[in-house]
């Protein structure tokens, strides 16, 4: 597994118990998604990674009024920190904005992101949803 070079990490280990999402919407976690997603990743990074953001305290309400690309979508798909790391995914603090995670793969296989897909839940409704951000 090709990690995320120095310069993108952050210095901070999410803990197990901290949510995630995906950037949000129904085919977030679809294979022409996430193909897609971690192939630029590749080109632009070296690594095969797919972007989440935290939602310290599970507040989907507040990440939503601090992020407009989560604010948009009408569902997310979540997951925690812990069943990442148990089903072999890296999670590293990459990049300057707080809160944004990148999901490591080994990867960029169909068995790969069915894996990936089998740590999310199925989408649920956005709590913060707003259309005219």
């Amino acid at each position: 597994m090709v990690l995320p070079p120095r310069h993108l990490l952050r210095h901070e280990a999410p803990p197990d118990d901290l949510l995630l999402l995906v950037r949000g919407g129904i085919n977030g976690l679809s294979d022409v998604v996430l193909d897609r997603s971690v192939a630029d990743c590749w080109e632009e990074h070296g690594f095969f990674g797919v972007s989440v953001f935290a939602a310290p305290g599970d507040d989907l309400i507040a990440l939503s009024r601090t992020n407009p690309a989560i604010a948009l979508r009408r569902q997310l798909r979540t997951a925690r920190v812990g069943p990442l790391r148990q089903a072999k995914f890296e999670v590293a603090a990459t990049f300057t904005r707080p809160g944004h995670y990148s999901i490591v793969l080994p990867e960029a296989t169909t068995a790969v992101f069915e894996s990936l897909r089998s740590c999310f839940s199925e989408p649920i409704d956005n709590p913060g949803f707003r259309p005219d951000r």
